[in-house]
């Protein structure tokens, strides 16, 4: 009997049950898709390229995604639990007067829980399996974009169910419809019959604010904001300062007060515009609007921040995926980099570090001591190999020659007496421009340049063709999208610069040309120069600032390879005690081995890195927004509930159906729409901020595409719920007001 009951009212309130059924149904199939993504590596390992789900550390990348999902489901799990109970509340609130109607019919309390428990559990079930029907197609979805992030062609695709991920679906929402079912049945068993039967005919007061002080309020607020972009301008987004503290304060403040003022503001705006405000229903339009805001304005203040936050890590999300996969090709032109970082020998800058920190002046004058006893040993190899890193190894590794089937060497030296900074403002720019500051160490650092024949040498080895330069000339290397108008400056064809006694005249070339194997492009403007500065370098017995040894290998197998030669390396250069624990092979002296990147872990990291930013950008992003969709549409829900009788007075004044509906429909989207263009105004200050002093350095897309990808998401979801939350809104009105008056 009961569930005849449950089943009746299921397709009787299915206009009440529409947003909790889309909540539930969206939440399970994200949930479900995400955490199916560990169990799609079937689908890659068979295939050709398969490599590339490996880091270079030998752990799957589907291993380290499936870990990080688990443990930010446990969060997502507990903000979906919050939005189904959120959403639940206004089911149970639309149908207080028919329980209090059952009661009064002879059913107990018991029997009323029990009617609803049921209707929880038929929808629960459907929406489940709805919501793994559409999460199963999702990670279908997922699994050909993550073949096209990293490379590989699924040529063996079937149909893959994660069992583990549905498992974890349904205990996840079992739990959640536990929890509801509970909540309800202690909410329907504490109200009284009488409040149960006049639920429907309570109406709110309608509070309108001073328009004046509101609009005082406005602009004061419109200020504060203007006010928290400028401080925020100022720690542009890379040191969380102070600077940054008192910009997401004023935001905060700036935007609560702007909720808290709208209504006040703008019918004080309308007012003035008597052919807007006194045509058809714009005056209850407004009033409408005005009481919902000024009653539920911390929730759309908290509406707003929650979807600048989903703005933002959607676009920076993409934006930094993008950069990954824009500079491999770029950046992984050779099989491998040894790197010498002769910069650690300088004692000059150890001469500055006060003796407290060496834990005295004794301990302090010992450091400088054996740094310099190291470089000196060094200097002495390095001139007696005549700087030649291949040379070097090459006496030290017997199998070079057949491991390595061509290197190049580029050095880069720095200029003594021209700064980073005086060159910089030489050329009519500032180091803010070019993705640094006064404060960096760049600022003081002597300018890069590397010689034209090792410079040509790393061309030849990448595949490209040389470079000629006439006698006493430069050109300028720069990889960094941030700096390109710098570097298209200083190498602007007649610019005259002095480069160690030498002077210099630009070609007119600005090429692009890395120089290393990395996994970010970091040359920015980097002088190539005649063979004669650097050879008189090293005849004054100079140390260049950075050696590069860049190798192609003859095995298929960059990184093993790699590891054969370091060990080979290691008999003649053994680690230390501490080193080898850590799991080195070789002594990482300054020179000739720093460190060693290869492509092949370049490319298998970026891949990895970039899977993560995108999964965990649409994860959380996606779920701040449902929940942030779903908390307006229950809210606006609630109101028309609350505006019945309203309606039903219009409709008896005579208003025709698409008077009221137009009204309706307006109310609805003003709502909606309102906090998303508050949050992306705070998204485009703040995006455009990373993308010029962080994303563009990397070489990120235009803020543009970044801002457009956050804003066409939210969008997407915001339709769904925003044409929802009007369906069941219009229904309830049509119902309310009686179909005959609104006919």
């Amino acid at each position: 009997m009961l569930m005849k009951l449950a089943l009746r009212n299921v397709r009787r309130s299915m206009r009440d049950y529409a947003v909790y059924f889309v909540t539930l149904t969206l939440g399970v199939a994200v949930f479900y898709a995400f955490n199916a993504i560990g169990d799609s590596r079937v689908l890659f390992e068979a295939q050709e390229g398969a490599a590339n789900v490996l880091l270079s550390s030998g752990v799957s990348i589907f291993d380290i995604l499936t870990q990080v999902m688990t443990y930010f489901s446990v969060v997502v799990a507990v903000v979906l639990g919050f939005l189904v109970l959120y959403a639940n509340r206004f089911v149970v609130r639309a149908r207080k007067k028919e329980f209090g109607t059952y009661l009064l019919l002879g059913m107990s309390p018991r029997q009323v829980s029990s009617v609803v428990l049921m209707e929880t559990l038929i929808v629960g079930v459907i929406a489940l399996l709805v919501g793994l029907g559409l999460g199963f197609l999702i990670s279908q979805a997922i699994a050909f974009a993550t073949a096209g992030i990293i490379g590989v062609a699924i040529s063996d695709y079937h149909l893959l169910f994660s069992a583990r991920s549905a498992e974890l679906t349904l205990g996840c929402f079992a739990l959640i419809f536990a929890v509801v079912a509970l909540f309800n049945a202690v909410q329907i068993s504490r109200c009284k019959l009488a409040t149960l039967l006049s639920a429907n005919s309570r109406n709110e007061r309608m509070p309108v604010r001073n328009p004046i002080v509101c609009l005082i309020v406005f602009v004061l607020s419109c200020l504060i904001l203007a006010k928290a972009y400028a401080e925020l301008n100022l720690d542009g987004l890379v040191y969380f300062g102070e600077h940054f503290r008192t910009a997401t304060a004023l935001m905060l403040v700036g935007t609560l007060g702007l909720f808290w003022s709208a209504s006040g503001f703008f019918i004080l705006l309308i007012q003035r515009l008597r052919g807007v405000y006194f045509k058809g229903l714009a005056m209850f339009t407004m009033r409408q609007i005005a009481a919902k805001v000024n009653t539920a304005f911390v929730s759309l203040w908290t509406v707003s921040i929650l979807l600048f936050f989903s703005i933002v890590v959607f676009s920076t999300g993409f934006s930094l995926a993008t950069v990954l996969s824009d500079q491999l090709e770029e950046n992984t032109q050779f099989d491998a980099s040894i790197r010498a970082s002769l910069m650690s020998l300088d004692t000059s800058d150890m001469e500055a570090v006060p003796s407290e920190q060496y834990g005295g002046e004794d301990e302090k004058a010992a450091a400088i001591e054996e740094a310099e006893a190291q470089r000196n040993e060094i200097h002495r190899l390095w001139q007696e190999n005549g700087g030649s890193t291949a040379a070097y190894l090459k006496s030290l590794i017997p199998d070079w020659d057949e491991c390595v089937a061509g290197s190049a060497q580029v050095d880069t030296w720095l200029l003594d007496d021209l700064t980073n900074k005086q060159l910089v403002d030489a050329c009519g720019f500032t180091l803010e421009q070019i993705g640094s500051d006064d404060n960096s160490s760049m600022a003081d650092e002597g300018v890069q340049y590397v010689s034209l024949s090792q410079f040509n040498a790393a061309r030849q080895l990448a595949g490209e063709k040389p470079i000629e330069l006439a006698a006493n000339e430069y050109l300028v290397d720069n990889t960094v999208d941030k700096s390109a108008e710098y570097a298209k400056a200083l190498g602007q064809k007649g610019r005259t610069i002095t480069v160690d006694g030498h002077e210099l005249t630009a070609s007119g070339q600005v090429v692009s040309q890395s120089l290393q194997v990395s996994s970010m492009s970091c040359l920015i403007a980097v002088l190539v120069v005649p063979d004669e500065l650097a050879a008189e370098r090293f005849a004054a017995g100079d140390l260049p600032y950075l050696s590069e040894l860049n190798v192609n290998l003859t095995s298929d197998s960059q990184e093993q390879a790699m590891k054969d030669l370091m060990a080979e390396y290691g008999k003649a250069v053994p680690p230390s005690d501490e080193l080898a624990e850590m799991g080195w092979t070789y002594d990482s002296s300054a020179w000739p081995v720093s460190y060693y990147d290869t492509s092949e872990s370049v490319v298998a990291n970026s891949m990895g890195i970039k899977l993560l930013l995108v999964y965990l950008a649409l994860y959380i992003g996606f779920i701040f927004l449902m929940t942030t969709a779903a908390v307006l549409s229950v809210q606006q829900l609630s109101e028309v509930a609350d505006s019945i009788p309203r309606y039903r007075l219009l409709a008896q004044l005579g208003c025709d159906r698409g008077m009221v509906l137009r009204s309706l429909r307006t109310q609805i989207v003003i709502y909606f729409v309102a906090p998303l263009l508050v949050a992306g105004c705070h998204s485009a200050c703040t995006i455009s901020l990373l993308y010029k002093n962080l994303l563009s350095v990397w070489g990120a897309s235009a803020v543009t595409d970044t801002l457009a990808i956050g804003i066409a998401l939210v969008v997407a979801v915001y339709a769904v719920y925003l044409a929802s939350t009007y369906l069941v809104a219009r229904s309830a009105v049509v119902s309310g007001a009686g179909k005959k008056l609104l006919a």
